[in-house]
């Protein structure tokens, strides 16, 4: 029997999608949305033009309309599995000039089009009290909302520590000036909040938190190699078989 999924998060949750065989169906996938960003009102002051890849430009256009509950909404009744994970938090966001918040991803960057906004914009990053406060308040709204779509049952919220060692032993690339500890005590925050929520969040086992050598969007400490993505795809199983 078919299944059908949606993903939001990054791709730590998309890269397990082709483990789970011919009866799992993609019906969305979100990514580079905070869910600062998510739930903030979609702004007009981000205008430019397409970005010459089809799934980066969809990304940030999403991103700007705060599309994503537009999207649960479509498909909640088809949805057997939702799969978030929150690797794209690291991202930060960016306070518009009319309040509303964007996802500072390199999409968004390099476009240009922050320079092109008139007014004075805000770099909110990751591990202030000023993001916390924000992505606090923004998934207790989104979980909120999820349940009353009856979405809470088929809910899995992956929480996949960064890695602090490679598969051959040797320490994880460092990503910008982030430390991993940090980052992961925080997202260990964050999960601990949706859990308080009612909804299932899984932990990485230690074991598997290694970072792959040879990850084909290259080296990154969430970049983990197969034994984590079949471990990630077997949670996706347990929730689909839970929730059946």
């Amino acid at each position: 029997m078919q299944k059908n999924l949606m993903i939001y998060g990054s791709c730590v949750s998309r890269d397990a999608f082709p483990l789970l065989g011919p009866e799992y169906k993609l019906l969305t996938y979100v990514a580079r949305q905070s869910m600062i960003s998510a739930m903030s009102k979609p702004t007009d002051l981000l205008q430019g033009d397409t970005l010459s890849s089809a799934f980066q430009d969809r990304s940030l256009a999403g991103d700007i309309r705060s599309n994503l509950l537009q999207l649960v909404r479509r498909f909640a009744s088809d949805i057997d599995v939702l799969v978030i994970d929150l690797t794209d938090e690291r991202l930060g966001v960016v306070r518009l000039p009319d309040g509303t918040h964007v996802t500072r991803s390199h999409e968004l960057v390099s476009s240009g089009r922050l320079k092109a906004v008139q007014g004075r914009t805000q770099d909110i990053r990751i591990l202030t009290e000023r993001h916390w406060t924000l992505w606090e308040a923004a998934a207790t709204r989104l979980l909120g909302a999820l349940s009353q779509l009856g979405l809470r049952e088929k809910t899995v919220i992956l929480n996949t520590p960064w890695a602090e060692m490679t598969q051959a032993g040797d320490p994880a690339p460092p990503l910008w000036n982030f430390d991993t500890a940090e980052v992961n005590a925080y997202f260990n925050e964050c999960c601990a909040h949706m859990r308080s929520l009612g909804y299932k969040v899984v932990d990485l086992p230690a074991e598997l938190r290694y970072a792959a050598v040879d990850h084909k969007w290259g080296a990154a400490p969430y970049h983990f190699g197969d034994s984590a993505m079949a471990w990630i795809a077997g949670q996706i199983q347990e929730t689909a078989a839970a929730a059946a």
